[in-house]
């Protein structure tokens, strides 16, 4: 394209007898021009046509009608910003196209200051010592927006149309361009959010202040001590009509909650990031950053699994701090799946494996911390999980791990009955991995001899077979090794923890009674009499006493476990 035609362009746009219809046709025609741009015509571009689109944006009146003209030529505008190659061309001038944006932001509606903060972010990117001078201002207005939070949430309540989903709600440091097209909303016409009180932009503040951050700690802990008090605020916003069901609540309703809820997830990393770097500072306000996480899970909608994932990795990110501690008396509650995966099919199928990395860093830490009906909420979650067998086998071995390393807090409980009862409730959990690795082991080695390929429908089960989606037999079998090693460590510790238990107090029984019946013991037996009964149904050790039930236990667990080794037999039967 010639030099001419870039002034003919900044001519015509500057023109202020034409109308706005006429400008937004050659905005529009410059736009589609973009992509047959070569690398020096990019350089005249910005010289000669940035100040042109500049005044525009800068002297032109934003507008909060979506089918306004003067929206369209707006958004255009700033879509030309967005489109053209964040290279060296845009270093002369990346200093004011940052500040006229971030200036854009006050003024601008909600669709077209976030077009502004995703440019803001991208060039922040590319030139962080460049613009260290935007710095300040922007932490300053990032502060404004947070502290604005009650009027967004009072402007859901005067919505009457729906509000944009095109902010996608995805992970906090991968932010998505959006480039509004020049016809969009021609069909129905809306009223736009100011920005300044809009969801929608407080969503894309977090990653810039990260970005910036990142780049100037000098400007972190005065900010940061400033903002948690707004951070804290925001998260507690609740959603309008939350306890209704979606039949009972309107589509603007549920569109303007859907914007809040993926705000507060990008919040709540915005705080995982705080947490992290400036743990002393966030843990005199610990215990309320721990029941709002909760909160946070237990409103997020159903439907919206990846705000959810954001949710479940920013929370991975917190317990990983000393902020942990403040989590011991909601362990409970995280031990539902209720509350960490929600009840939608997609979050059903897709987070299991985020919600089961969070619990395992949450109860590794706090575990000897953990009252004893927390411990047995514990016991029986993992074991639930064991015997579900869509899950992976790997699932199946965090879970192992965890119980064999709780084991040394339930031999602390003083009720000894109760971690007994524990600690054999984890051991007939092991004897059916075993029976499930034995199985497996069988069928793989019958189908061997049989001179077919491993019999996945036999070693897989159908529900994982279409869970792992053309898993790798070998990776399989691997990782049912991996299943037995972890089994088999689990069961030395859970052996150890029960010769530890007091069994008579644990049967319920006086510890005087095995002197007793050694004193009774050449007389002859009474297999009729009560005494002979409890006698004949426990077997002396030295260290304990076993029931039969206990040993029938045992034997099972030696017996499965045999058979459970068959699992490395298979190379040698090939």
């Amino acid at each position: 394209m010639a030099i001419t035609n870039f002034e003919v362009y900044a001519t015509r746009l500057r023109d202020d007898k034409l109308s706005v219809k006429l400008k937004l046709t050659i905005a529009h025609e410059l736009c589609e021009s973009l992509e047959f741009f070569q690398l020096q015509d990019y350089s005249r571009f910005v010289s000669i046509l940035w100040p042109v689109i500049r005044d525009l944006l800068l002297k032109t009146p934003a507008v909060f009608m979506s089918t306004a003209p003067e929206q369209k030529l707006r958004s255009t505008l700033l879509e030309i910003i967005q489109r053209i190659p964040h290279s060296e061309v845009f270093r002369p001038i990346v200093l004011e196209v940052v500040t006229t944006l971030v200036s854009l932001v006050k003024v601008e509606n909600e669709d077209n200051a976030v077009v502004c903060l995703k440019v803001i972010y991208e060039l922040h990117r590319m030139y962080r010592q460049l613009l260290e001078s935007v710095a300040q201002p922007f932490l300053e207005l990032a502060s404004e927006i947070y502290r604005n939070a009650d009027q967004m949430l009072k402007a859901m309540d005067s919505m009457d149309t729906p509000a944009s989903l095109s902010t996608p709600n995805v992970n906090l440091m991968s932010p998505s361009a959006m480039s509004p097209g020049p016809d969009a909303g021609d069909a129905t016409s809306k009223n736009l959010n100011k920005a300044m009180s809009s969801f929608k932009v407080l969503t894309e503040v977090p990653i810039i202040v990260v970005s910036i951050i990142q780049a100037n700690r000098r400007h972190a802990e005065q900010f940061v001590t400033n903002i948690l008090p707004l951070i804290l605020h925001m998260l507690e916003l609740s959603q309008k009509g939350a306890g209704l069901q979606p039949e009972f609540t309107s589509h603007s309703l549920r569109a303007a909650n859907s914007d809040l809820i993926t705000a507060q997830s990008k919040t709540l990393s915005f705080l995982a990031f705080f947490a992290r770097g400036f743990t002393a500072l966030l843990l005199p306000s610990q215990d309320r950053i721990a029941q709002l996480t909760l909160n946070l899970l237990c409103a997020c909608p159903a439907e919206s699994t990846a705000t959810r994932k954001e949710m479940l990795i920013a929370t991975r990110h917190v317990v990983s701090t000393e902020i942990r501690k403040a989590f011991v008396p909601l362990a409970d509650r995280f031990l539902d799946m209720q509350v960490l995966v929600g009840s939608g099919l997609a979050s059903q199928c897709i987070l299991k494996p985020f919600a089961f990395s969070l619990l395992a860093d949450l109860m590794h830490h706090i575990r000897a911390e953990l009252s004893p009906q927390q411990l047995t909420l514990m016991v029986d979650f993992y074991a639930g999980c064991m015997h579900d067998q869509s899950l992976s086998s790997g699932v199946h071995t965090m879970c192992a791990k965890l119980l064999h390393n709780i084991t040394e807090c339930i031999m602390q409980i003083p009720d000894k009955r109760h971690g007994r009862v524990l600690l054999l409730s984890i051991l007939r959990t092991f004897v059916s991995s075993f029976s499930a690795i034995g199985s497996s082991a069988k069928a793989a080695i019958a189908d061997i001899r049989t001179d077919h390929a491993y019999a996945e429908d036999k070693i897989y089960g159908p529900g994982e077979l279409i869970r792992t989606n053309a898993f790798e037999q070998g990776d399989k079998i691997k990782e049912l090794r991996f299943l037995l090693r972890s089994l088999v460590t689990g069961c030395k510790n859970v052996i150890y923890a029960l010769r530890k238990c007091d069994s008579t107090l644990a049967l319920g029984m006086h510890p005087q009674t095995h002197s007793v019946r050694d004193d009774d013991s050449t007389a002859p037996p009474q297999p009729d009499s009560d005494a002979a009964g409890s006698t004949t149904s426990i077997i002396s050790n030295q260290e304990a006493e076993l029931a039969g039930f206990e040993l029938d236990l045992l034997a099972a667990l030696l017996r499965e476990g045999l058979q459970a080794c068959r699992i490395h037999d298979i190379e040698r039967v090939k």
